[in-house]
């Protein structure tokens, strides 16, 4: 018959204070519920636990909390009947200067045992009642003297559910318990206040309101509510020392001490605490209805909002105060979308104030700010526009929508990096070798450029694509800029496809989460709508397709081919009558004037504006043609262009006759012709190329000036490989 599980390890492995120390890993992870059953064996157990916490080793103490700990979570029957043993020795260990790993035990111990006494009325009577006020004053000394940022976080934390489970016996104690998280909320020089020991000290600090009973818990929340705002008027009033201060309802206290390094970090230290703190009551349950001072709130967060580096006060101002100020206006704005975020999703009362909203952190949209800062712009909006109305102005609307496509235009590919190379060599100077760009050339690169070369421009681009489903789902919008929108997340989902994972980021599995949330996008934009996307059955098999194993990939793409066989079994397909005039809007010749111009505006081209912009930009280059053309055949007679041709695109500066051919011509360009000015000058913005109807943008290709393609020569490498010199065509000369 196999021996019983607790003999085994009293015999083996806590047969001594150091075994049981170098097996408490192996003993704690043996013991299970059926080995703590009543036995002959468990009195010996437990005797044997509390000699170890008895012994003078503190490794053994040690071992002995953490298995008492283990069994007590594991019986509760344990648990009952030795609770009031252990737990004064766990509190003995409290009150004297105790290894860390011994402390966090006794600790951890103690917060089980009083959690679990709240359903047995004969322990609360004889082991909470007597040993809670205890346990809470020394947890307040050590979270006061301790150094270790995990012990106190653990302090505070195990404080808190003292103070929610057992408000009446914390009443006495939550003078010194307020008085030690004003301490640490106060802020902290130069050295920030620790995240982790700020987010403790913020939750405790909000739950103290529970010892003031039913009747006073209203009141005590109301009061610590109006304090931290009064803290968080102060600490801003010191951070805008050199700016004129509007709509403050206090005046500016100026700095704290005559060190200004001091005094900002101080200040802005205790703003971020302050902050944090609001939030927290904020989110904290209180037992009967308040009122919550949302028009005060809101005023603070207008004024953060507010606050630029365009101002400055009148007078003399101290250099070194005003560039310490200018430096922390981002983290203003920072505090101000915290503290919106966390107050829209508590109160759900911010669609008065959301016009003004909208419209302030588009602006600092627009002013291009750094990932990190655009990042939380984008999440307060979306966090905004989720809890709340969308505003009822279309222009703010369409601003937004505008401003945060620009945090999506790095996903697409753009014409300067396709040419990077040749606009590179074209810039240098003329006695230099120029460096050969040979076609293909980015097959033999060793590295490669990556998108997202940061966490922080990762989340730039998933809080971009939250924050435009958000935007796109409700607000009123122009048609130009949804169509001109949703043009772009058909782009994205094209684009996508065809990037390696690698390329976007270094973390592989984003290109999969981007991919899925364009794809989930379009799908929205195109369900139940009659928008440009409301027959793209396409959007709906590609959305299937997004993650798996290669296998899986595998098998969803021949899904989509099979299914796209059933649905069109011709080929070419039968004639069909012509679609709605909305299913052309993905078509350049239906593209508006106000879409082309917020396209623009966007940076954003078509590869028709691209082939357009090489052939006006760039004369020495050679323009691709969708047709074969013939050779190109040198002359120097003007030959006329048919009367038949239809009327060309007005151009700027006149053209000569003598360089006017025809499409199947080309002129071979001299050191002479590069002083000729271009049809199409390089400085004309990309729309001065469109047409302004659609008949006319369908005929551009045929039509467009300049009429010729310009052969490439090289100069200098004909000079230095053939060492022939360059007869000049145009020349009018016989030698």
């Amino acid at each position: 018959m196999a021996s019983h599980l607790l003999k085994s390890l009293l015999q083996l492995q806590l047969a001594s204070d150091a075994s049981s120390v170098l097996h408490l890993s192996s003993v704690l992870s043996t013991l299970s519920e059926d080995s703590l059953s009543p036995s002959p064996h468990l009195q010996k157990w437990t005797s044997r636990v509390t000699s170890l916490i008895h012994s003078k080793d503190a490794g053994a103490r040690w071992a002995g909390m953490c298995i008492a700990y283990r069994s007590s979570s594991l019986s509760k029957s344990t648990m009952t009947e030795f609770a009031q043993s252990w737990a004064g020795l766990a509190l003995s260990i409290l009150t004297k200067p105790e290894p860390l790993p011994l402390l966090k035990a006794s600790i951890r111990y103690l917060r089980h045992v009083l959690s679990a006494a709240t359903d047995v009325p004969e322990l609360q009577r004889q082991l909470a009642t007597p040993t809670v006020p205890k346990f809470s004053q020394a947890l307040v000394s050590i979270a006061e003297r301790a150094t270790d940022y995990e012990l106190k976080a653990l302090a505070m934390d195990t404080l808190k559910d003292m103070v929610i489970l057992y408000p009446s016996l914390n009443r006495a104690s939550s003078s010194s318990i307020t008085n030690m998280c004003h301490q640490i909320l106060n802020g902290s020089t130069p050295q920030r206040t620790n995240k982790a020991l700020l987010h403790n000290a913020a939750s405790l600090y909000a739950v103290l309101h529970y010892t003031g009973g039913k009747v006073g818990a209203a009141n005590l929340w109301k009061k610590s509510v109006d304090e931290t705002l009064q803290c968080l008027w102060a600490a801003s009033m010191g951070l805008r020392t050199t700016f004129p201060v509007k709509n403050s309802p206090l005046p500016s206290s100026g700095l704290i001490c005559d060190d200004p390094l001091i005094s900002v970090a101080l200040d802005l230290d205790r703003l971020q605490c302050s902050v944090a703190a609001l939030c927290s009551l904020l989110r904290t349950a209180v037992q009967r209805p308040v009122q919550v001072p949302i028009g005060r709130i809101m005023e603070f967060c207008l004024f953060l909002l507010a606050c630029t580096a365009d101002e400055e006060k009148e007078g003399h101002v101290d250099a070194t105060v005003r560039a310490l100020e200018l430096a922390i206006v981002p983290e203003l704005q920072s505090s101000a979308c915290a503290l919106l975020c966390c107050l829209a999703k508590t109160s759900h009362r911010l669609t008065p104030y959301v016009s003004r909203l909208v419209v302030m952190i588009t602006y600092h949209l627009e002013q291009n700010p750094l990932p990190e800062r655009r990042c939380r712009l984008l999440q307060c909006i979306q966090v905004l526009l989720s809890n709340s109305f969308p505003p009822s102005s279309e222009l703010s609307s369409t601003r937004l929508v505008k401003s945060i496509m620009l945090s999506l235009m790095p996903l697409l590919s753009t014409q300067s990096d396709a040419h990077g190379g040749e606009t590179g060599s074209g810039q240098r100077k003329k006695g230099r070798k120029r460096r050969r760009d040979y076609e293909g050339d980015e097959v033999f690169k060793l590295s490669k450029d990556v998108i997202c070369s940061s966490i922080a421009e990762e989340k730039a681009i998933i809080c971009a694509l939250d924050a435009l489903q958000v935007t796109m789902r409700g607000a009123e919008l122009q048609s130009a800029i949804r169509s001109l929108a949703c043009r772009v997340m058909l782009s994205l989902s094209l684009s996508l496809t065809a990037m390696s994972r690698s390329s976007l980021s270094q973390d592989v599995h984003l290109h999969g989460l981007v991919h899925a949330k364009v794809n989930g996008m379009c799908l929205e934009l195109a369900r139940g709508t009659t928008s440009t996307m409301s027959r793209s059955l396409s959007l709906v098999l590609r959305s299937t397709a997004t993650e798996g194993n290669e296998h899986a990939m595998q098998t969803k793409l021949q899904l989509q081919k099979e299914v796209d066989l059933l649905l069109h079994p011709r080929s070419p397909p039968l004639v069909r009558p012509l679609p709605h005039v909305e299913a052309l809007s993905l078509f350049r010749a239906e593209e508006s004037n106000e879409e082309l111009a917020a396209r623009t505006s966007l940076a954003l081209a078509t590869i028709y504006d691209t082939a357009m912009m090489d052939v006006a930009a760039d004369p020495i280059a050679m323009t691709p043609t969708p047709e074969p053309t013939p050779q190109p055949v040198p002359t120097h007679l003007p030959i006329p262009t048919p009367n038949t041709t239809p009327a060309p695109i007005s151009i700027s500066s006149p053209v000569p006759a003598s360089q006017k051919m025809t499409s199947s011509i080309t002129v071979a360009p001299t050191k002479d012709s590069a002083d000729v000015p271009l049809a199409v000058p390089s400085r004309q913005p990309a729309t001065s190329l469109l047409p302004s109807s659609s008949s006319q943008m369908e005929l551009a290709p045929l039509t467009v000036e300049p009429r010729f393609i310009p052969v490439a020569v090289d100069e200098e490498e004909e000079e230095e490989e053939e060492g022939m010199p360059t007869i000049d065509m145009e020349s009018d000369s016989d030698g």
